[in-house]
């Protein structure tokens, strides 16, 4: 009997969104990108802060809101201490927030965005044999079609991902069609008869 063990597909990206919104130099919609620094501002027993976009066309900068005339107390200190040292991890968790992006009035981009993919070995085995188990994660809303993710990971062209999900030897947990899906975290994909190299 042939049991492999389990396999995680954690996406990280390497770049965060773009956004849509009025230039007023430009005079017309521009595509604004992520400085990844931002704005602190105290004003009297009050704070603001904003995280800094700039326009893609013009280099002019737009500042998106996160907290506006918020009392110091409401934010943890480490949350505060992150905002001022321009903490990377945190401008990207904002720069995908589509909730904070939805309220300043911008359209954030998440097509085309430049990710990699860390494989890890698990500890559990799959629960069928000559059958290979992926949990793919991916905490950040990008837009990444599942065949072309097989694709680059399994290092085979996305018509031969096309035919061997036709057959069956790819599929996923929720009998998606995996050939239009979109990833999502926490989604599990199964591939029969293990053929590929990691």
């Amino acid at each position: 009997m042939n049991y492999l063990r389990k396999i995680e597909w954690t996406i990280i990206p390497d770049t965060t969104p773009q956004v849509r919104r009025n230039c007023p130099k430009c005079g017309e919609k521009a595509h604004f990108i992520n400085s990844e620094k931002f704005r602190v501002n105290a004003n009297g027993s009050h704070i603001d802060i904003w995280l800094i976009y700039q326009c893609n066309q013009c280099k002019s900068t737009w500042n998106m809101t996160i907290y506006e005339r918020i009392n110091p107390k409401n934010i943890s200190r480490v949350a505060y201490e992150k905002f001022l040292a321009n903490d990377k991890e945190c401008a990207i968790r904002y720069g995908f927030d589509r909730e904070i992006h939805y309220k300043n009035k911008a359209d954030l981009i998440l097509e085309d965005i430049d990710y990699h993919v860390v494989s890890k070995e698990l500890s559990e085995f799959s629960e069928k044999e000559n059958e290979q188990e992926i949990k793919i994660c991916c905490q950040y809303p990008i837009q990444i079609r599942m065949d072309k993710l097989l694709a680059e990971m399994l290092h085979i062209s996305r018509s031969q991902v096309k035919q061997l999900c036709e057959k069956g030897l790819i599929y996923d947990q929720q009998d998606k069609n995996l050939l239009k899906a979109k990833v999502s975290d926490g989604m599990v994909v199964f591939i029969k008869n293990l053929w590929y190299a990691r």
